[in-house]
């Protein structure tokens, strides 16, 4: 086993819960976890019970003899021979908590409007996505959370209004428009880094190129292209929807960042159009690979354009609609980026916070699996080096 990477898996896990505010936890089957402690507690009670009215093994009464302190375990050995224990406990709390289904939810409902920047992110989850970020050790995907990430925190507190959307072969809204910088941050980091049809890839993309951990993967049959056309005009249709809801119709300025390593099958030029005659700027974080001509290349052609150029044709798109594109590898790319959205002139919306549910069990699974991994190994281990003998 990597202990390495997994106690870095570790610490990015309990930072997860540790920065989860307990008092905004919900449940959605706590009768669930009340039966199954009971149970517990339960067979715990029997178990005490029976180890008090029947004798410990290799112990007869009246034996004559008195073991001396030096055949006794020390108090360090009692220690280090009841940890595992007590990390198996810890390991079945958590994991009662995790069953009851936990969920972060905002539920606040605040009368009045606001100034507010509009946005939606879209973001790439294609197939491509789940190759190694050339040098880096990380698949484009994790570059691109990471990136999107900061981002957010970079834009916490300013207001903005903002959808989550994915897309690979077809697109998918994880939520509509909040306002909640924080309920918003944890939607974007459970989100999938890659929706594919299989991670190995069918058309000859050899494994080795994955860097996606299957945590971070979503396997639907009908996925693994980079359609973002199909995904422009789900945009156009939400941005739609949103001004009928909010803005009575009218067209107020608003904004698109699309979070894309930019490996698009066509450009999206009828759509850049309604994009524009809507009020809306494209922006791009392009997760931008030295190796991207040649991985495009050995995994799929189109008629007329390489992947390369479709690239570059995507860029200048964005360009000639007002907008622009902001490379990863460039450290100030995310200052830009964050400064050209905060320029946009802001719309006023009315301040509602409405109940979403984030379910957040996985947190507290598989830090209960991560404790099982240790605690059982070493609970043989204790037993071994200071069990009882005969």
């Amino acid at each position: 086993m990597n202990w390495t990477a997994f106690s870095d898996f570790l610490g990015i896990r309990a930072q997860e819960l540790l920065g989860t505010e307990l008092n905004q936890i919900r449940f959605t089957d706590i009768g669930l976890t009340y039966w199954l402690s009971i149970a517990v507690a339960l067979v715990a009670l029997v178990t005490l019970v029976r180890r008090w009215l029947t004798n410990p093994r290799h112990h007869r009464e009246h034996s004559g003899h008195l073991i001396e302190r030096r055949f006794q375990r020390r108090v360090w050995s009692r220690a280090l021979y009841n940890v595992p224990k007590l990390l198996l406990a810890l390991a079945l709390a958590v994991l009662l908590v995790a069953m009851a289904d936990p969920y972060l939810t905002a539920t606040e409902e605040v009368a009045g409007d606001m100034e507010s920047r509009v946005r939606i992110d879209l973001v790439d989850t294609s197939l491509s996505m789940a190759w190694e970020f050339p040098g880096s050790g990380k698949s484009r995907g994790q570059v691109a959370r990471e990136a999107h990430l900061e981002f957010l925190e970079m834009r916490r507190d300013k207001n903005d209004r903002v959808a989550l959307w994915l897309f690979s072969s077809f697109p998918y809204m994880v939520d509509d428009f909040v306002i909640d910088d924080e309920l918003y941050f944890f939607q974007v980091m459970d989100a999938p880094y890659a929706i594919v049809r299989i991670l190995a890839a069918q058309s000859g993309t050899p494994v080795d190129r994955m860097f996606v951990p299957e945590d971070k993967v979503r396997i639907i049959a009908s996925e693994g292209n980079t359609n973002i056309i199909r995904a422009l005009q789900s945009v156009v249709k939400h941005f739609d929807r949103d001004s009928a809801s909010v803005s009575g119709g009218a067209n107020p300025h608003r904004a698109l960042l699309i979070v894309t390593d930019a490996d698009v099958d066509e450009i999206p030029e009828a759509e850049f159009i309604e994009l524009n005659k809507r009020n809306v700027v494209p922006y791009m974080i392009f997760i931008n690979a030295a190796d991207q001509r040649a991985t495009s290349s050995t995994t799929r052609g189109s008629a007329g354009s390489t992947p390369a150029s479709n690239t570059q044709g995507l860029i200048e798109m964005i360009r000639e609609f007002g907008g622009d594109y902001f490379d990863v590898t460039d450290g100030d790319g995310l200052v830009r980026a964050y400064e050209a959205i905060d320029e946009a002139e802001t719309v006023r919306v009315e301040l509602s916070h409405r109940a979403v549910k984030v379910p957040i069990y996985s947190r507290f699974l598989l830090i209960s699996m991560a404790l099982l991994v240790v605690g059982i190994p070493a609970g043989f281990v204790a037993e071994l080096m200071w069990g009882t003998h005969p």
